[in-house]
């Protein structure tokens, strides 16, 4: 299977390769515009490299391509992708806006392309222990609190990749780059459509032109309620690079995080105690696994453990987050997706 990786200083890319070391698997050609990780990777994998993907497209003859960059320019890759028919998987979120993922969702459709999207927690421990305590997903579930705080922005600048602090080609901060992991982890364990949004920002930590916090919320319908919490402000290190912690409450059961658990304790039967399980919390070992999943998806013709429509939703609350926060947290209502 021949593959190429388009723009290949994108700060997730690393967590991509070693599957792809595999037999039966070629990395054939590698761009990368922004010249920082892409001569690296190319040698690794004796693979050609280019300075533009649209000259890789041209040249190459490829089966799948993992396509990256920064995310205002996403959109034209996979719009290029598309039009030549090869199967892909998008990094999140797609775009910048909702307008530009249901675009990409509707040429995707029509030239009835496989893409697939990295929702990683799809693929995780934890939604595993949830199934497993709910005996399906998605469930009643009530409530979810998920607070998630990574590193200070300058590891966008130390990875290459300084264009994340720069709302023109990111999109925003924290939210857009990792509240996305959350809204659709809500909308899977619920399975109902959001219905209303509201969100509070600020980058009152690092004073960059992007939020470093963010407080978001999400209501289905019928009142199941999310919360997100991301922010750039833990002080990472090699060893530890995040705060996650989490709650999320059913008809059945209440969960909440430990360290690299969940403890779990059911309603019928309290007397029982607290179930704790091992869960792998640092997020970056479910790359791998999504990397396989998909090339395995697009050998046997299965549909994508993620979609752009999945990414369309996601962007449908992204955009009404941002839209809430730039009205001082004021509820947005959203209407159904066409």
């Amino acid at each position: 299977m021949k593959i190429a990786l388009l723009e290949a200083s994108h700060w997730h890319v690393p967590l991509y390769l070693d599957p792809l070391e595999a037999s039966g698997i070629e990395v054939v050609a590698v761009s990368d515009a922004e010249h920082v990780k892409g001569q690296a990777i190319a040698a690794r994998f004796g693979s050609r490299l280019y300075a533009s993907s649209h000259e890789l497209l041209d040249r190459e003859e490829v089966d799948f391509a993992f396509v990256f960059g920064r995310h205002s320019e996403m959109p034209a890759l996979a719009e290029a992708v598309i039009a030549r028919k090869i199967p892909f998987a998008l990094e999140k979120p797609c775009g910048i806006s909702m307008a530009q993922v249901t675009g990409l969702r509707k040429l995707a459709e029509q030239a009835k392309v496989y893409c697939a999207v990295p929702f990683i927690f799809r693929s995780s421990d934890l939604l595993a222990a949830l199934e497993g305590a709910e005996g399906r997903i998605p469930s009643d579930f009530n409530t979810m609190s998920v607070r998630f705080i990574v590193g200070a922005p300058e590891r966008y600048e130390a990875a290459g990749a300084g264009w994340a602090l720069d709302p023109q080609f990111s999109g925003g901060g924290s939210t857009i780059n990792v509240a996305t992991h959350f809204i659709d982890l809500f909308r899977l364990l619920t399975g109902k459509r959001i219905a209303r949004v509201s969100a509070i920002m600020n980058a009152r930590t690092h004073r960059r032109a992007v939020e470093d916090y963010s407080l978001l919320t999400m209501q289905t319908e019928d009142g199941v309620t999310g919360v997100v919490e991301t922010g750039y402000g833990y002080p990472s290190t090699p060893d530890e690079q995040r705060e996650f912690s989490f709650t999320f409450s059913s008809n059945r059961m209440y969960a909440k995080s430990g360290p690299d658990r969940i403890e779990i304790r059911h309603r019928n039967d309290p007397a029982a105690g607290t179930r704790s399980l091992r869960l792998r919390l640092e997020t970056d070992v479910y790359y791998p696994l999504f990397v396989k999943r998909v090339l395995a998806e697009c050998r046997s013709g299965a549909s994508p453990v993620a979609s752009l429509r999945d990414a369309e939703a996601m962007m449908q609350v992204m955009d009404a987050a941002y839209a809430s926060a730039r009205q001082g947290g004021a509820p947005q209502t959203l209407g159904p997706i066409a």
